[in-house]
């Protein structure tokens, strides 16, 4: 995972998060654990220095942070059961690439279901490869754009740092890029891929599915070989799939 954390002091403007950086092999649950906890983490050192206290100890916060962490997935999970269907798809791998689709159609991902999800896949021996990968459009490589940039409702762009672009060019950049992210949980010759867009996730896709925050799915079973995945990935270019899962935010 990597974190960014940017600021401009004059105009007031921090964006801070956690994204993975092409993180192979790991424990689904513990990968899922660590990502809150170390955002979390960095929120709280940033809160201290912020009040002049920067003489503090980053091996109890990081402990206290996991602590919390770990209190609030046991209260998530004692409060809310596993979703069978999901459970099904993990276990039974026999199962044909049409049963797959039709265990997940109608399928709404709640924070519970996508928790007990990398529990239950960590469970059941999965490792996780995550992957990042941003691809955009040639006509705009030669120009400097800023260390951040972002989109306000208003359709404004908020900049961070300096850029020989006009407003109208980043939207252009952020209308016409390509962005995806892919979680791939593998046991030996099995792999089941969810993946998103940046579009797909704000629901700006075609089709009545693609106007809800949603993931794709396709597995092992869907025809493609595990090494043809992974170029699809880095040239952010994705086999269709039709299995669309929409995700409530929030619940």
């Amino acid at each position: 995972m990597r974190e960014f954390n940017f600021k401009d002091q004059n105009k007031k403007v921090a964006y801070r998060g956690i994204l993975p950086h092409n993180d192979v092999n790991c424990c689904p649950f513990d990968y899922f654990k660590d990502g809150c906890a170390l955002f979390l983490a960095s929120e709280f050192r940033e809160r201290l220095e912020m009040r002049g206290i920067t003489y503090y100890s980053d091996d109890l916060i990081d402990k206290v942070t996991i602590q919390n962490v770990d209190k609030k997935f046991s209260e998530m999970l004692g409060n809310s059961t596993r979703n069978a269907k999901l459970l099904e798809l993990l276990s039974n791998e026999g199962l044909s690439y049409k049963e797959q689709k039709r265990l997940l159609k109608g399928i709404v991902l709640t924070s519970a279901d996508i928790l007990w999800f990398n529990k239950d896949a960590q469970d059941l021996n999965y490792m996780l490869d995550v992957f990042q990968k941003e691809k955009y459009p040639e006509k705009f490589k030669d120009k400097k754009t800023p260390v951040c940039f972002c989109q306000q409702d208003d359709n404004s762009i908020e900049t961070i740092g300096t850029t020989d672009m006009t407003d109208g060019e980043m939207r252009a950049l952020l209308e016409q890029r390509k962005v995806v992210q892919a979680r791939v949980f593998h046991k030996g010759e099995h792999w089941h891929c969810f993946y998103y867009t940046y579009k797909g996730l704000a629901g700006l896709e075609p089709g009545i599915m693609g106007k809800q925050p949603h993931y794709h799915y396709i597995s092992d079973k869907s025809g493609i070989s595990r090494m043809e995945l992974e170029r699809c990935i880095k040239e952010c270019q994705m086999p269709t799939s039709k299995v669309h899962i929409v995700i409530k935010r929030g619940k």
